[in-house]
């Protein structure tokens, strides 16, 4: 995504109509803005002309805090309206329900700061001749969005990703190398990395002379030209080849059975790229290096294959922990609930008297981790759809084997009996209640002992029984056909011969465990009733997340594996440990 420029707008909070959550803004002028480039100091203009601006993006776009494009929270409206005159643009916006403390600000004339986000599509350079400034002109741009914002953008657009600026301007200097072009010129239009690229294949298409153009029929309808519908439908045609039972969506269907170089093609194609005398690889090269459609469609296939394979292979040891999301990076600090205060009988008054209710404090937080696999260009111009196979596989491997490894080294830490809780006390502790006093293998005397444990959790007060249910058994490999025979249904000649515990607790397997000790052995409560441990993701970034882009280290696709992932133990009530014999 192109980075937008942002300069000042005038609110006017005088035009504010409280019955349609309506304000005027001046969103640009002709005004000339000083900026700052690599060349040094330029006046930026912006033509107000109705042809050089495209407001069709702009009407009905958002309204934003901050220039923040990655979070709806960020929404504050919409614009309702805008024109432009030759010497100014105007825009009537409208606030959402949920901005009224802003919307506030605004009717009182506390908050006056506006600034839109545009990209310039066309500039003309000029330089004058007796004081050598030079004027950059936009005469053709697109206004993006509006937003509030604390301080003015043109005091800080001078400073803006000096360090991006310099990596685009080093890429463009190579694009101008390929190309034939001057790379200074390129850099002083201020072009960006994608009108780089499109100017230098203009220039090589010049070149290699008129293209012949043949008839194509025109197969697909409306909606294709979308760039995510478009990557949506082929990146599923994609896995249908992988999964046969799937079922494609009906956009899918034009796609169907056609090979990723043919799909690089069609993206090309619909881009308005030149693709004639182009070989396979030629195709595969500019599809991965001349837009980002055709990188991010490979990555839209691997992500789904990524889903699958984690869907199909979750960690058992999760099941005994709460599963929640983290809006941020700082300390979650879960609560932990205690009993609830006995009910009295409401007096003939009517009055109901005061309870409280105790609490405890754990906290841990969230910490990322990644990786990147690459799809080399080959794999690519074969076809060969085994490679994303490989790569799903492998992530959704390595992301099951992280979370359950440390949610094993979570419940074992310190040689066993887990985490310093917020009393100072370990996990498994004989002041928790929740530690065999010696260890002893699996037997109905050992499991009833860890059962009646849990049955008899008291509230924080250390007063109230929880009356807390035992439902999984968690065991090392060593003990699971030991574990299976006590958990196993007999139909016994005698009563005495019962198993007390069939179909009473859930088998829960870990060889991880056996690392630690291949004798200890848990019984756990269900997490989402009493939750002992809890392991959380970023708030809409549950599980891996992949992102991918054309391969500068390497030759092809390039994709990420991001994890933003913690656990934490929250209450010591709903497990039982036995460090076994």
């Amino acid at each position: 995504m192109n980075d937008l420029i942002i300069r000042s707008a005038t609110l006017e909070p005088t035009t504010f109509n409280a019955d349609s959550r309506t304000v005027a803004v001046v969103f640009a002028s002709n005004t000339p803005v000083r900026r700052l480039d690599l060349d040094g100091a330029y006046e930026e203009r912006l033509d107000m002309n109705q042809s050089a601006v495209d407001l069709s993006e702009l009407v009905g776009g958002p309204v934003l805090n901050s220039h923040n494009r990655s979070d709806v929270n960020a929404v504050l409206g919409v614009v309702e309206s805008a024109q432009v005159d030759g010497e100014r643009g105007t825009a009537t916006i409208r606030f959402s329900e949920r901005a009224t403390a802003i919307m506030s600000d605004v009717r009182q004339g506390i908050l006056r700061n506006v600034s839109v986000g545009y990209l310039v599509n066309q500039r003309r350079v000029d330089k004058d001749p007796t004081t050598g400034v030079r004027t950059l002109t936009a005469t053709r741009w697109t206004p993006k969005e509006i937003s509030f914002v604390a301080i003015p953008a043109d005091s800080t657009a001078k400073v803006r990703g000096e360090l991006m600026e310099q990596t685009n301007e080093n890429e463009i200097r190579v694009i101008a190398q390929i190309a034939g072009l001057q790379a200074d010129d390129l850099i002083a239009r201020n072009l960006t990395l994608d009108q780089a690229r499109t100017e230098a294949f203009d220039a090589m298409k010049r070149r290699a002379g008129p293209p012949i153009r043949t008839a194509q029929p025109t197969t697909l309808a409306a909606g294709y030209d979308d760039p995510m519908f478009l990557r949506t439908a082929m990146a599923d045609a994609i896995y249908t080849r992988m999964n046969p039972a799937h079922q494609p969506g009906e956009a899918a269907r034009p796609f169907i059975g056609r090979s990723m170089v043919r799909l690089a093609e069609e993206v090309l194609r619909l881009r308005g790229i030149e693709l004639i005398g182009l070989s396979d690889g030629g195709i595969v090269d500019r599809a991965l290096h001349s837009t980002s459609d055709f990188p991010l469609l490979l990555g839209d296939v691997a992500n789904k294959v990524l889903r699958e394979q984690m869907a199909a292979a979750p960690a058992a040891i999760k099941q005994i922990c709460r599963q929640a999301t983290i809006p941020d990076f700082r300390n979650r600090y879960s609560l932990q609930i205690g009993e609830a205060p006995t009910l009295m009988k409401v007096g003939e008054n009517g009055e109901f008297k005061s309870g409280t209710i105790g609490e405890g404090r754990e906290s841990y937080k969230l910490d990322t981790y990644g990786r990147i696999f690459a799809i080399n260009r080959q794999s690519i111009v074969n076809d060969n759809l085994g490679a994303f196979s490989d790569i799903g596989r492998l992530f959704a491997s390595a992301s099951a084997q992280f979370e359950a490894q440390f949610l094993v080294d979570l419940l074992t830490a310190n040689n066993g009996i887990g985490p310093v809780m917020s009393d100072t006390k370990k996990l498994f502790d004989a002041a928790h209640g929740n530690l065999a006093a010696s260890g002893a293998a699996i037997s109905d005397t050992t499991l009833a002992a860890a059962r009646l444990a849990l049955r008899s959790q008291k509230g924080l007060d250390g007063k109230t029984p929880l009356d807390i249910a035992s439902k999984f058994l968690v065991v090392p490999a060593a003990l699971e056909t030991t574990a299976e025979k006590y958990l196993a249904g007999i139909y016994p000649a005698q009563a005495a011969n019962v198993n007390p515990f069939a179909g009473k607790l859930i088998l829960i397997v870990d060889p991880r465990l056996d690392v630690k000790s291949a004798t200890r052995w848990y019984v756990a409560a269900d997490p989402n009733l009493v939750p002992s441990i809890e392991y959380s993701y970023l708030s809409g970034q549950e599980g891996v997340q992949v992102e991918s882009r054309a391969g500068f280290e390497v030759d092809g696709l390039q994709i990420r594996a991001r994890l933003d992932f913690g656990a934490g133990a929250l209450d010591y009530r709903g497990v039982y440990a036995n460090p076994g014999a």
